[in-house]
């Protein structure tokens, strides 16, 4: 028996509520893939590890394949793996890029955001960290250095280095430090660390580098930070926080650089203090247990008497010059550029114009943030789909309804 015409009106409209269903789940399936597991560590088998005669094992879980822990008075090595083996540095490099600009750099200096500092990031970096810079707005080089301490933020490093003289300069000066420095595992092809063919460095590199940081006043208390405001629109800021999971969590941690691609795997360059005596750690080619790793081996690197011999020796840097400590009680910087960025943005038409609050564009930190809002205009879209077919639905059936019934007074006339 067939149903009434409203029935099947109804059953049509379900079965349009079904079939946008299942469009929306793959539409969601498409936007939001699961996470993929980070790559392991190198499978290749560890080298040999070698500790100062008479020091307990290095825990057998430490598994990087490649680390070095010294102790930053004396330069003296207390435990070592690969030390010199030539490998991806990730973010860790940008200790190094904070060594050569700081120097040059003023931290109270204000520089007016262009497109051009992070247009060439988009095509030859794609995927790398960011903090947010927005063309347009105001940026102290202190609020820049936060950015890239706690955020590890590649477009606050190019904004630096545009400030620099551009990126060939700073990778000039990055090159010049590394020679004063006397780490010679070390080859530097971009300013961030990102992956670069033939861009590499050494656990033992990356130890000299973080020595020579906690010995300036500036680079120590960027490191140092869990948190600081970064600039916003309209003269506002938002938080950011620091990426470093020890710092703040284990006793002592001063703090320094971690670092991430899916090709080097896991880095992380660090420096602890306890009863008045500090040890370096660098950790390469290591997994998604990098912190624990470390841990482990500042722990192992207390426990080892101060007066025990070392089995190496971080070479002492020639003279480097000091940064200035950033004073972060100055206002937000965005109004010493406000007449000069109203006037480029009705000149220059490259201008990005900023987004109308804080929240809009605190969401470009956070990767998720936007694909839930590609997720919400998927189903909005889906939403006004749904709602025509039901209408259209409903007025063929109107239609139909009224020709049926014109039919039936035609008959009886």
């Amino acid at each position: 028996m067939r149903g009434s015409p409203v029935r099947r009106s109804i059953t049509v409209a379900a079965a349009c509520v079904a079939l946008i269903g299942a469009g929306a789940g793959a539409a969601a399936a498409d936007v939001a893939p699961p996470t993929p597991t980070p790559p392991s560590p190198s499978s290749t088998p560890l080298g040999p590890t070698v500790a100062s005669p008479g020091t307990p094992p290095i825990p057998p879980d430490v598994q990087a394949g490649s680390f070095v822990v010294a102790d930053e008075a004396t330069g003296a090595i207390l435990a070592e793996r690969a030390p010199h083996d030539r490998l991806r540095p990730a973010s860790t490099l940008k200790v190094l890029t904070a060594l050569a600009l700081m120097p040059r750099l003023d931290p109270a200096q204000v520089h007016l955001s262009v497109p051009g500092d992070i247009a060439a990031l988009a095509t030859d970096e794609p995927g790398a960290s960011a903090v947010g810079i927005k063309p347009g707005l105001s940026y102290r080089v202190s609020d820049l250095w936060n950015g890239v301490f706690l955020r590890s933020g590649n477009d606050a490093i190019a904004t630096l280095a545009a400030m620099a003289g551009g990126e060939a300069a700073t990778v000039a000066l990055m090159r010049q430090t590394a020679q004063r420095l006397h780490a010679d595992d070390t080859v530097v092809v971009n300013a961030d660390g990102y992956d670069a063919d033939g861009q590499v460095s050494s656990a033992y590199d990356l130890a000299l580098m973080a020595r020579a940081g906690l010995q300036d006043p500036g680079f120590r208390s960027y490191c140092a930070l869990q948190k600081a405001k970064f600039p916003s629109v309209n003269g506002t800021t938002f938080e950011i926080d620091s990426e470093n999971r020890l710092l703040g969590k284990y006793p002592g941690m001063i703090g320094v650089k971690n670092g991430y691609t899916s090709l080097a795997h896991h880095t992380f360059v660090g420096a602890a203090e306890r009863n008045g005596r500090t040890l370096v750690v660098s950790v390469f080619d290591a997994g998604t247990d990098i912190y624990q790793q470390t841990a482990k081996l500042l722990d192992w690197g207390f426990a080892v008497p101060a007066t025990a011999p070392g089995v190496d020796q971080l070479a002492a840097p020639d003279p480097l010059q000091k940064s200035a400590v950033p004073d972060e009680t100055l206002p937000p910087p965005d109004a010493v550029h406000a007449k000069e960025r109203h006037t480029q943005a009705g000149n220059d038409g490259g201008l990005a114009t900023p987004p109308t609050s804080a929240a809009a564009a605190s969401l470009t930190h956070k990767a998720k943030d936007s694909g839930s809002t590609m997720l919400g205009d998927v189903f909005q879209t889906l939403l006004y789909i749904l709602g025509f077919l039901v209408f259209a639905v409903v007025g063929l059936r109107t239609r139909v309804l009224v020709k049926q019934y014109r039919q039936r007074r035609a008959d009886r006339a």
